[in-house]
C-alpha cells in the first residue's frame, strides 16, 4: 500500500511529467528537429544501452560539438526525445476526443486511440521486447508518476463531461475510473499476449462496444 506521502510524490511526479510535455513550445529549430528524429531512430535499431551521441551525429551529418550546442549531453537529449514522443501522443489524443460527439465515444474511441497508438509505437514495443529491465521498472513497480499523469490526464477529461451535464459521476469517483483505464491499457501494452481482440481495427472496436460504451452510457444523468 503506498503511503500518504509516496502518492504525494507520485502525483507531484505526474503533473511534472504533463507539465513539462505540453508547456514547452515544439523547438522551431531545424537541426534540433532532425536531431531529435535521428536519435528516435537510434534508439529503434540499436536500443537504449548501445545509444551514442557519435552515431547520432553522424546520422544527421554534423558534428559531435554541433549536436552539444544544442543537447548538451547524452541524456538532456533521451530526454528531450521522451517529451516529444508524450506530446505527440497527448495532442493526438485530444485531437480524437474532442472530434467525438458523445461521451460515449469520447472514452471508447480514448481507449482505441490509446491502444493502437501504444501497441504499434514502435520504439516502445522494441525496448519492451529487448532491453525490459529499463522500461517496465517505469510501468509497473517504479510507475507510480506514469500513473499519476496519466490518470490526471484521464480525469480532465471525464470531469469535462460531467460539467457539461453529459454523464453523472461523484466527484471522489472519477480519479478511480480514470486509473481502472489507465491500468487496463498499460496491461495490455506491456504484456501483449492476450485473449482479447485487440491485435486488429475490428476486434478493439467489437472490445469497447461490449465492455466500455456500456460503463459510460451507465453514468448518464438519470441512468
Amino acid at each position: 500500500m503506498l503511503t500518504g506521502a509516496n502518492q504525494t510524490e507520485d502525483g507531484a511526479g505526474g503533473a511534472d511529467l504533463l507539465r513539462r510535455a505540453l508547456d514547452v513550445e515544439p523547438s522551431g529549430d531545424h537541426t534540433a528537429h532532425r536531431i531529435l528524429s535521428a536519435a528516435y531512430e537510434q534508439a529503434e535499431d540499436f536500443g537504449l544501452r548501445r545509444f551514442t551521441i557519435d552515431e547520432v551525429a553522424r546520422r544527421v551529418g554534423i558534428s559531435r560539438v554541433t549536436l552539444y550546442r544544442h543537447f548538451p549531453k547524452k541524456d538532456a537529449l533521451l530526454d528531450a526525445l521522451l517529451m516529444r514522443e508524450m506530446r505527440r501522443f497527448l495532442t493526438k489524443l485530444d485531437t480524437v476526443i474532442d472530434a467525438q460527439p458523445t461521451s460515449e465515444a469520447k472514452l471508447g474511441e480514448g481507449v482505441l486511440f490509446c491502444l493502437e497508438f501504444l501497441r504499434g509505437h514502435r520504439l516502445l514495443s522494441r525496448l519492451l521486447r529487448t532491453e525490459p529491465e529499463l522500461i517496465l521498472p517505469h510501468l509497473t513497480t517504479k510507475g507510480g508518476p506514469i500513473i499519476a499523469a496519466a490518470r490526471s490526464w484521464i480525469a480532465r477529461l471525464i470531469r469535462n463531461e460531467v460539467t457539461a451535464g453529459r454523464i453523472a459521476l461523484p466527484d471522489q469517483d472519477v480519479e478511480m475510473l480514470a486509473e481502472l483505464l489507465v491500468r487496463t491499457v498499460i496491461s495490455l501494452v506491456i504484456s501483449p499476449e492476450t485473449v482479447l481482440p485487440v491485435d486488429s481495427p475490428e476486434g478493439r472496436r467489437r472490445l469497447i462496444e461490449l465492455y466500455v460504451a456500456p460503463v459510460v452510457a451507465s453514468l448518464r444523468p438519470g441512468s
